[in-house]
């Protein structure tokens, strides 16, 4: 998976300085963000949201690819395309050792059992999507020194995953250790713990705001998460109903952009 992220980091810098060349047909911006990442999973009831939503801080860096140059000039005309979008690519980890039970509530064996087990989820990300400004982008432009202007936009794509899960009960990794887990309940002793390291595909919405300073932007958006999978957390169920919905996350994010060519 390292060297997977690798290629992709040396694809994008060769993709940059190519066009970094091309002044007059694209510009650039990159940016770094640190946000609070919301799981929902199996851990919990689908039917329950607060049930399973355990945050935890996600980091990432972003590339911005704008289609008109930092030699802009109004007079040269520009396509709605150009005006209004940009395409983003995102690399991010998440890794939340702390999922657990706590909204589910009572006694007797299986609450007990419950309460001894907790999730891990660690995950490497990579995502590409296209992003909609509600206001032109020339008149926004930080090439024309916007400080205090404000864009809002929302954003589609689609997410890459390396997802690395591991369960636990009283601290101790089920890794290694052969079915069935009599520590768990019933439902998750046999066929439903997955533990091994999987790649995953999400699809990715967002919404937020641009603002504009000096010498940077900020950026604070929120993102849901859509994983084509059930087993982000290393638990699926399918005879359950309360446990038949796939993965997501909810991301709020707050951004700092540095803009090639700003002054």
């Amino acid at each position: 998976m390292r060297k997977l992220l690798l290629k992709l980091c040396i694809v994008l810098l060769f993709f940059f300085f190519t066009n970094a060349r091309a002044q007059t047909s694209f510009s650039h911006e990159v940016g770094v963000n640190l946000g609070i990442a919301s799981f929902q999973t199996d851990f919990g009831l689908s039917t329950e949201f607060a049930s399973a939503n355990q945050a935890n801080l996600a980091f990432g860096m972003s590339y911005y690819l704008k289609f008109f140059g930092s030699q802009y000039n109004w007079r040269s005309g520009s396509s709605y395309f150009g005006e209004h979008f940009k395409v983003r690519v995102d690399f991010s980890y998440t890794n939340n050792t702390n999922v657990n039970n706590d909204a589910i509530e009572g006694t007797g064996p299986d609450y007990e059992k419950l309460d001894a087990m907790k999730g891990q989820i660690k995950l490497y990300n990579v995502g590409l999507g296209l992003e909609y400004y509600i206001l032109e982008l020339e008149d926004y432009s930080s090439f024309f020194k916007s400080s205090g202007s404000i864009n809002p936009f929302i954003s589609l794509g689609l997410g890459y995953s390396y997802s690395q899960p591991d369960i636990l009960v009283n601290d101790v990794s089920l890794i290694g250790q052969e079915e069935p887990y009599d520590q768990l309940i019933e439902k998750w002793q046999e066929g439903a713990v997955h533990l091994d390291a999987e790649n995953i595909f999400s699809g990715i919405a967002g919404a937020g705001v641009r603002f504009g300073l000096e010498m940077l932007d900020i950026s604070v958006e929120a993102r849901y998460i859509y994983y084509f999978s059930d087993v982000v957390d290393g638990l699926n169920q399918p005879l359950d109903p309360a446990n038949k919905g796939n993965d997501s996350m909810v991301l709020f994010n707050v951004g700092l952009i540095y803009v090639f060519g700003k002054y």
